[in-house]
């Protein structure tokens, strides 16, 4: 899918409030809020299979979507022209945190966020990034256990061709 939708955000006047209501109801865990300036925003942790997102404060309360886009000011300037109004331009958050946001013609808030390339990403097919995205996050567990995964699948690779190459060397015995 072209620009999907790879990050939530849940946000209300009352940070500790929203993440402890998600925490004790749904068993979500989240990284410990950041300081005011960032209005108390958590991040989940352990969210696989779904998206990320994260939770805070600031404005009124709101739920919004993020649209991945290698492109976001291109994709900001499409939604303007279709009647979306400009929240925030295209910003750069952290280094690796581009995002803009928008207000769709029926009220709704909805973000941006810039395409990073992800590490041992092999495409930029949308559904790829997806996906790596989705794996991505915790960065430190995925890190700890992308080597483990790496050793894991050459022994099976390395297995499934000796059983193939067998099964290949049957087949022309039975056909003589």
């Amino acid at each position: 899918m072209a620009n999907p939708v790879t990050w939530f955000e849940i946000i209300g006047p009352d940070a500790r409030a929203i993440q402890k209501f998600y925490r004790d109801t749904f068993g979500w865990t989240m990284t410990p809020p950041t300081g005011e300036e960032m209005g108390y925003y958590s991040m989940l942790t352990d969210h696989a299979p779904g998206i990320g997102g994260g939770l805070g404060q600031g404005g009124p309360a709101r739920v919004s979507v993020y649209i991945e886009s290698a492109e976001p000011q291109k994709l900001l300037d499409r939604a303007v022209a279709n009647g979306a109004t400009t929240l925030m331009p295209v910003t750069t958050i952290t280094p690796d945190t581009t995002i803009a946001m928008f207000s769709d013609p029926a009220g709704n808030t909805v973000g941006i966020l810039k395409a990073n390339p992800r590490a041992g990403a092999a495409s930029t097919d949308a559904s790829t990034r997806a996906a790596s995205s989705r794996t991505a996050r915790p960065r430190a567990k995925a890190a700890s256990g992308r080597a483990k995964k790496k050793t894991a699948t050459r022994g099976r690779k390395t297995a499934a061709k000796k059983t193939g190459t067998k099964r290949t060397a049957a087949k022309r015995t039975k056909r003589r």
